[in-house]
């Protein structure tokens, strides 16, 4: 036991004598042994990831239904647009206080009276909107023959702002019958395309709805609603399908017994 205890005396003896702690100079760097040292990767200024917005492609596939990267209250919102609007109406809008002039008219009268002076009701000539000349809108769906660059500026208008320019399209409601003819080819091209289904869906629901009488009296554009109908029919009963096989796979892994 105690040669054991010697023996254990002279390791620790051994260890603790085996070098002498130096400080490190200035310019020593660290070396690594048994790794491989990668040089930095040079990132570009202009690409750099810090406040950078990561944006993928718009269609992966031309026979794939691409949804938009636009939020779904924008769609939804365009579609129930009355409702909203009635929704949010006040039951009274709020009336400022008569203000009373220095010097109160009175009638010439034996007895004179206060005249109460009659005013037109400003809502009424509020609700009328007079539309001078093309919109915005307007002139880029007559000189643009780009289907997906009018997807694009449709995209960044506002939600009233399509309600109003679809409802003021056809010659019945101020428009033209140039507009309604344009408007027809680009939501065949839209849906042929395959882009921004969501939008597509939104923008032909509000066009008939608001045109549907103008579209039904004129038989020159029967054709183009007839292409439209094809069109639409096939993409919806493409994607119903598909939306079929993949709900019926879900229901039978959910069921299968493992």
């Amino acid at each position: 036991a105690r040669a054991g205890e010697r023996h254990g005396d002279q390791a620790v003896v051994s260890t603790q004598s085996t070098g002498e702690l130096r400080p490190l100079p200035d310019d020593a760097a660290p070396r690594l042994i048994g790794a491989t040292i990668q040089q930095p990767m040079e990132i570009d200024s202009d690409e750099g990831m810090e406040g950078s917005e990561w944006k993928g492609a718009e269609q992966l596939q031309e026979d794939l239904v691409t949804l938009s990267d636009a939020p779904r209250a924008k769609w939804t919102a365009l579609c129930n647009l009355d409702i909203i609007k009635k929704r949010n109406k006040p039951k009274a809008p709020p009336t400022a206080p008569k203000v009373a002039p220095f010097f109160l008219q009175t009638t010439k009268e034996l007895v004179p009276k206060f005249v109460v002076e009659e005013k037109e009701d400003a809502e009424k000539e509020s609700s009328k909107m007079l539309r001078i000349g093309e919109s915005d809108f307007q002139r880029q769906l007559l000189n643009s023959s780009d289907t997906v660059s009018m997807l694009r500026y449709m995209k960044d208008m506002a939600t009233p702002t399509i309600d109003l320019e679809l409802q003021s399209m056809s010659p019945l409601d101020g428009g033209s019958h140039e507009l309604v003819v344009k408007f027809l080819e680009f939501l065949t091209n839209a849906h042929s395309l395959k882009l921004s289904f969501d939008l597509v869906q939104a923008y032909t629901n509000v066009f008939l709805k608001y045109n549907r009488q103008y579209l039904m009296d004129t038989p020159v554009l029967q054709e183009q609603l007839t292409s439209l109908r094809t069109i639409h029919k096939e993409q919806w009963t493409g994607l119903q399908r598909r939306l079929q096989e993949v709900v019926c796979v879900t229901n039978f892994l959910k069921n299968v017994a493992l």
